[in-house]
């Protein structure tokens, strides 16, 4: 009788199986495309880069005054552009956003590799007193919207032990569309940032990672060195010897390098760069009620905003997938075309392009003691940096679309190329 019992169950475990799997294939198949949905390519959305200024000052108002309702306004131009950051770095996905005063459509299309298929994914999003969905397509399937949107809120609820994706969704007070816009109501932000911070207790079970506790050392560790109180600007490669050296004393296998160069280059990114890059990995700072920083700005070629656009794109690099920090960096530069921006620099994407590759060698088991070593015999600041000397800065837009077109332009990749070729020649970045 056990016999029979444990054969049928066997049976029913394959029959179960059979149909997951069927049903897994018959998924990919209509979900799976030979032809993409959106075909478009990441220089012409960022085109309208600049664009987004404006939409960053409406979410730094609606932050900062966080008990007051607010008024989004956001142009398909700003979405885009910001697609096109995505697809910037992941040249694998692309997408598009078509508003109308009937409703916005939002179309994503993600290449299988170099398989000649796609997956095709739409949404059809509905002006109202909330956020609506009306439908979604996936390949040749159409799924309700609204149940679609439902499982999400229970996923995302479930997954964070909190109530995030419900408090968001009713942070959503009227949707309005027009032709190539969208207005958006939003309630008071206090509820969604006080969700925020259960959600961070619990995805970080109260428990900090190794990362945290290394970079919260490194920081108090940097700050208490000399170097801190100088009452004049330091050079970024004076705090990466500090932090190097000390790295250097605390690695004894490969494995430790890698993990002690990381926390050294995102203490500084917090101590230099910007206090917020910490909160990256978790709450790094020594004090509840402030972050500390040097009592000068630190400086690469003289210039405190080189040392940020290393030290920051270094730790961008550790913290996100290859090519995002440039992609950020990037766009970062396209933003400042606007009128009152610094203009497109490319002494700044220098600066971010260095800071990646010397995050890149930093973090390889093969490099990283070679890199705490080089870092205390560095004597020049071009042994890390590469020279700024003939490359443009201060571009306006109009200036930049004359002289280089769009970031795809052959005159725009040779500026990047020389870029390139002049990291190479830096010792510490030889393959």
């Amino acid at each position: 009788m056990m016999l029979r019992s444990v054969k049928w169950l066997l049976i029913g475990v394959a029959l179960v199986v059979l149909l997951v799997a069927i049903s897994g294939a018959a998924f990919t198949y209509m979900a799976v495309q030979k032809t993409p949905l959106v075909d478009i390519a990441a220089p012409q959305q960022l085109d309208g880069a600049d664009s987004v200024n404006a939409l960053l000052e409406q979410l730094q108002r609606a932050f900062s005054k966080r008990k007051d309702s607010h008024q989004l306004d956001l142009t398909e131009t700003q979405v885009e552009s910001l697609v096109g950051v995505l697809q910037r770095a992941l040249p694998d996905f692309k997408g598009r956003v078509n508003i109308t005063p009937m409703g916005g459509t939002i179309s994503v299309t993600y290449a299988v590799g170099n398989t000649g298929h796609f997956v095709n994914v739409s949404a059809l999003v509905l002006p109202g007193d909330s956020l609506q969905i009306e439908q979604v397509q996936i390949g040749d399937m159409t799924i309700s919207g609204g149940l679609l949107l439902r499982f999400l809120e229970r996923t995302v609820n479930s997954y964070t032990n909190s109530q995030i994706a419900s408090v968001a969704l009713t942070r959503v007070e009227r949707v309005s569309m027009r032709n190539g816009a969208l207005t958006l109501d939003v309630g008071p932000l206090d509820p969604l940032l006080t969700e925020l911070n259960v959600v961070s207790l619990n995805l970080s079970d109260q428990q900090e990672t190794e990362l945290e506790t290394l970079s919260a050392y490194y920081l108090r560790y940097i700050s208490g060195r000399e170097i801190a109180l100088s009452p004049t600007s330091v050079s970024l490669i004076e705090y990466l010897r500090e932090g190097m050296a000390r790295a250097r004393e605390q690695s004894h296998t490969p494995q430790q390098a890698v993990l002690h160069n990381k926390a050294v280059i995102i203490a500084l990114a917090a101590y230099v760069g910007h206090h917020r890059v910490g909160q990256l990995v978790g709450d790094i700072q020594p004090y509840s009620d402030k972050a500390i920083k040097p009592r000068s700005g630190a400086v690469l070629h003289k210039r405190n905003d080189l040392a940020r656009h290393f030290i920051i794109s270094a730790a961008l690099e550790l913290l996100s997938k290859q090519g995002m920090s440039l992609a950020i960096g990037e766009f970062k530069e396209l933003m400042d075309r606007a009128k009152g921006g610094s203009g497109y620099s490319f002494i700044d994407l220098a600066a971010d392009m260095s800071g990646t590759e010397f995050a890149r060698v930093a973090i390889a088991e093969g490099k990283a003691h070679q890199v705490q070593n080089a870092m205390a015999r560095i004597q020049s600041e071009l042994e890390v940096i590469v020279a700024i000397d003939g490359l443009p800065e201060g571009l306006s837009k109009k200036a930049f679309t004359e002289q280089y077109g769009k970031v795809d332009s052959e005159a725009y990749l040779n500026e990047v190329k020389e870029i390139e070729r002049r990291i190479r020649g830096l010792e510490l970045y030889a393959q």
